[in-house]
């Protein structure tokens, strides 16, 4: 996935999202590479996703989100705060001045209005930015409108109190209490991203009409309405099924791209993408795991290169809904857990499956890049061991029968709901259901794509529609203050459904002033609860920047800035700084 800095915690998909130029590969009639005089190619191919594309083009987005949609979301619209590992970029930001008062509990934005500007030549301003908010607002229950904000339910959302323009240049942030500051900054103000209020606020006056009408707008990037944009990008077309395509925004307040057009394909597989690959058809991609031992194939045309980490984990989603019957209510047992988690064997996922480029992790934040939150010296509560997990569901009451495990007539047997398209996710697939018969328990699994799946989790029709489910990734992160609110009560990123009002509390005090050391020490807490409670499953943490298993990119000599302009942040790419260079055949 390309894009953007962004203001969400984006959901990863098993997607492989890289740059492809000069042939597209799918059907119909689409653009073709195209060379500016004296340089390289101006147009340049990307694979925006296997079995998936954009499905939401605004920037305030639906808890059914696809990460897949950042190529539009991401390119379309600038973040209010450029967060980078150090902190916040003013020089990269729409806001360039934040103080603090009133306790902690007020932030006033100043807004760069002479640098940042609109597509259509209007500046970026404090009222657009309390427009954004207000939606924010809006959509932060079911009652107003026909999505749920996909921030719904977060601590760093629902903190906020108010948010109110007082002139073009400035944005007060009232918050409900007093915070750790470095949290809502990080974390919570830019929410408030701007989009542009002369555009999209139709109907002042009616809010559950204007939410209805931007929801029909929402997938509908040729609309008119999405001409306006901020970001380096704008939409240019859009053929479902086949390629999407942005052009480069010529007005746009940053660098100007050299790039000024990327048309993204739509993949049927990683085979597809690889027999492409040996033609030299592409100009650059994410190299899938399944190929990696393939990559020198590939040495005599194309440059290839580790691919970094990215801020993510990597988990298993168990159906913890109370609603559901007897295997939805197994799974909050703490010991079903516990037992599933030993039935999977993350160093051999990481050696055979991954390559060695993944790192076993036990908890539900990012291991690597290195980072100053993550407690390294946390002990494996729940390794690998079928043995034990066997015992442990016997201690339980439960007993084999013809190699499923069986109490009072219900057997551990379900459904295991899978993304398709990915060869690696499918090969750990069959592995996990290999290794967790050991234990007597039997999954059936059932692989469908990425849009569809996370449709199913997310927005089920009914409770009983899944019961163990796994997209090939998990979640993004920044680099900033730790993502805690992933597995909070009611949180809308927690689509298990767990529920622990003592992790509630733990999230709650390392949002709470506090010295940064009292902050570690919390976080620590909360790695701590998380490792031993298992509110989902988790998985090695894999080298790819796309959310999908790839340790190396292939890139042609011609395209340049590619690993510069790499974000660990969003797992996405600068693509406006990079450069060409013309092909020497």
């Amino acid at each position: 996935m390309a894009g953007s800095k962004h203001r969400r915690t984006w959901l990863a998909s098993g997607v492989v999202a890289g740059v492809l130029a000069l042939v597209l590969a799918a059907c119909g009639s689409q653009p073709t590479t195209t060379s500016g005089t004296g340089t390289g190619p101006t147009t340049i191919t990307l694979v925006g996703g296997i079995q998936t594309e954009p499905t939401w083009w605004l920037p305030i987005v639906p808890v059914s989100f696809n990460s897949t949609s950042n190529d539009s979301t991401g390119l379309l619209w600038w973040p209010l705060l450029w967060i980078n590992p150090s902190g916040i970029d003013f020089q990269r930001s729409i806001v360039d001045h934040i103080a603090i008062s009133h306790n902690d509990t007020v932030y006033t934005l100043t807004f760069n209005t002479k640098k940042w500007h609109w597509s259509n030549g209007k500046p970026v301003t404090a009222y657009d930015a309390a427009f954004s908010w207000s939606i924010d607002a809006a959509t932060n229950t079911t009652s107003n409108g026909p999505w749920v904000n996909a921030a719904a339910g977060s601590n760093s959302f629902d903190i906020i109190k108010s948010e109110v323009a007082t002139n073009a240049q400035t944005l007060v942030v009232t918050i409900k209490h007093p915070a750790n500051p470095l949290w809502i900054e990080l974390n919570a103000l830019n929410y408030a991203e701007p989009m542009p209020k002369s555009v999209w606020d139709k109907y002042p006056n009616n809010m559950h009409q204007e939410l209805t009408w931007m929801y029909s707008m929402g997938n509908k990037p040729s609309n008119a309405a999405f001409n306006v944009v901020d970001g380096p990008y704008m939409e240019k077309n859009f053929v479902q099924d086949q390629y999407w395509t942005l052009k480069a925004n010529p007005n746009f307040s940053g660098h100007k791209a050299t790039i000024k057009t990327l048309v993204y394909t739509y993949e049927t597989g990683d085979s597809s993408v690889f027999a492409a690959l040996k033609k030299g058809n592409f100009a650059t991609t994410d190299l899938p795991s399944a190929y990696t031992t393939a990559a020198s194939q590939l040495k005599h045309i194309y440059r290839i290169t580790s691919a970094p980490y990215v801020y993510a984990w990597n988990l298993i989603e168990p159906n913890m809904s109370s609603k559901a019957p007897v295997i939805g209510n197994l799974f909050t047992k703490l010991y079903f857990r516990q037992a599933m988690q030993m039935g999977i064997n993350e160093p051999a996922i990481v050696k055979d499956f991954y390559g060695g480029y993944a790192v076993a992790n036990y908890i539900p934040l990012p291991k690597q890049p290195i980072n100053k939150f993550y407690d390294y010296k946390i002990p494996v509560y729940y390794g690998y061991n079928p043995a034990r997990g066997r015992k442990l569901l016997e201690s339980h009451g439960w007993h084999m029968v013809n190699g499923v495990m069986q109490r009072n007539g219900v057997k551990l047997a379900f459904q295991f709901l899978a993304m398709s398209g990915d060869n690696t996710d499918n090969t750990i697939e069959q592995y996990l259901k290999s290794t967790w018969a050991k234990e007597g328990i039997d999954v059936t699994i059932k692989t469908e794509p990425f849009t569809q799946l996370i449709d199913v989790v997310t927005n089920p029709k009914d409770v009983n529609q899944w019961t163990l489910a796994w997209w090939g990734a998990g979640w993004f992160t920044g680099t900033g203050f730790p993502f805690l609110s992933a597995y909070t009560c009611g949180s809308a990123y927690n689509f298990s459904g767990y529920c622990s009002h003592t992790l509630d509390n733990i999230v709650t005090q390392a949002y709470k002033p506090g010295s940064i050391a009292n902050t570690y020490k919390i976080v620590n807490q909360y790695e701590q609860y998380t490792a031993r409670n298992l509110p989902v499953l988790l998985l090695p943490e894999y080298v790819g920047a796309s959310g999908s298993p790839a340790p190396l990119q292939v890139i042609q000599p011609w395209l340049h800035g590619v690993v510069k302009w790499n974000e660990p942040t969003t797992g996405g790419q600068e693509v406006w700084h990079w450069t060409t260079s013309k092909p020497t055949t």
